[in-house]
């Protein structure tokens, strides 16, 4: 019912540094693992820079006007925008999205392909948008949309208004629509949180073995590195020397 086809959204807004190499990675490693019938890149402002000349020729590129509102509620954030963007494209063409901070370790059960809609726990605060699997015109992914004329509150980052319609908003409509949603654990997808311990076993290993998720625990498929919390700290000067030389996962 899932197609093997990825979506990415990146690029909504301008660019002015080159394509990183946890991008990069991201999407080698989404070839590698999972072998998808195709990439669909959604940008506005294409990226650059040597990384991303590596990668492109691999990719489906399809340029897109981002949303500037829904049910007249303006979008103003460009993560909010790559939201809808998203939702959207799962309902077209079915497939899985995933953030581009996403690390894709070994294949996804054949199961997962086999339901209507898939998402994976965020803890035990929600389910996180960051990677979703969805056939096409999928009836969760329509109510959730069409949901967000009541949802969708566009806060800023950190606010409560934040994760209501990307986190909170699928947990409840997961409890009213069991039927059309696969729930994979809280490992499958996301690894661990974006709370600072958890980014200090994976990246540093100066915490307790409860805070350092595994890479050879078969129930990781993926891991989220949490851009948006660990860029500054861990993320934006890594470069291929520090992977292989540094003590980290």
């Amino acid at each position: 019912m899932i197609p093997n086809i990825f979506h990415f959204v990146f690029g909504l807004k301008k660019q002015t540094e080159e394509f990183h190499i946890v991008y990069y990675l991201a999407l080698k490693s989404c070839l590698n693992v999972h072998k998808p019938e195709k990439i669909n890149f959604y940008f506005k402002y294409e990226p650059y820079g040597p990384y991303w000349d590596k990668i492109k020729d691999s990719l489906n590129l399809i340029k897109v006007e981002p949303p500037t509102e829904i049910f007249g509620i303006p979008i103003t954030h460009y993560a909010h925008q790559a939201d809808i963007i998203r939702l959207q494209a799962l309902i077209e063409d079915g497939g899985v999205y995933a953030d581009i901070d996403s690390i894709f370790l070994r294949e996804f059960p054949k199961e997962f392909y086999e339901k209507d809609f898939v998402m994976g726990q965020q803890g035990n605060e929600g389910l996180c948008n960051a990677l979703m699997m969805s056939s096409k015109g999928s009836k969760f992914a329509r109510k959730w949309l069409s949901d967000h004329h009541m949802c969708f509150k566009g806060g800023a980052p950190g606010t409560d208004g934040w994760c209501t319609h990307s986190v909170y908003h699928p947990l409840q409509l997961s409890k009213e629509m069991p039927d059309d949603i696969y729930i994979a654990g809280p490992k499958a997808f996301f690894g661990f949180l974006y709370h600072q311990e958890y980014l200090q076993g994976l990246f540093k290993q100066e915490t307790p073995p409860e805070f350092s998720p595994t890479f050879f625990d078969p129930e990781y498929y993926s891991f989220h590195l949490w851009e948006n919390v660990s860029w500054k700290d861990y993320l934006k000067d890594l470069t291929e020397e520090k992977i292989f030389t540094q003590n980290n996962i």
